[in-house]
């Protein structure tokens, strides 16, 4: 029952995977994504997620450096975004 559920939600809202945040020096990071619906709109979704997550645990944001979408589809119908991103402070809003 939980698989079929797993399933259906996967094929409704996109299933997306990524690999864990790699430090690349000089303050960035790099995250790969793929998603198997939604194209590389899913993929990259996913990888700023990841970029949040990751730099929210020291109470900062991120920064996207670049994007590189892997061109085509592979055999297991997925495309693959990386991102490159630094982490830097939360702007401070203001009202004025």
């Amino acid at each position: 029952m939980k698989a079929a559920t797993l399933a259906a939600a996967c094929l409704t809202i996109g299933c997306t995977h990524t690999n864990s945040v790699h430090d690349v020096g000089n303050g960035m990071h790099s995250v790969t994504a793929s998603a198997n619906w939604g194209g590389y709109t899913a993929s990259r979704e996913e990888t700023i997620a990841q970029a949040n997550d990751f730099c929210g645990k020291s109470g900062q944001t991120a920064a996207i450096e670049s994007f590189e979408d892997k061109p085509g589809v592979d055999s297991k119908g997925e495309q693959t975004s990386t991102m490159v991103f630094r982490c830097v402070a939360r702007p401070v809003l203001q009202l004025k």
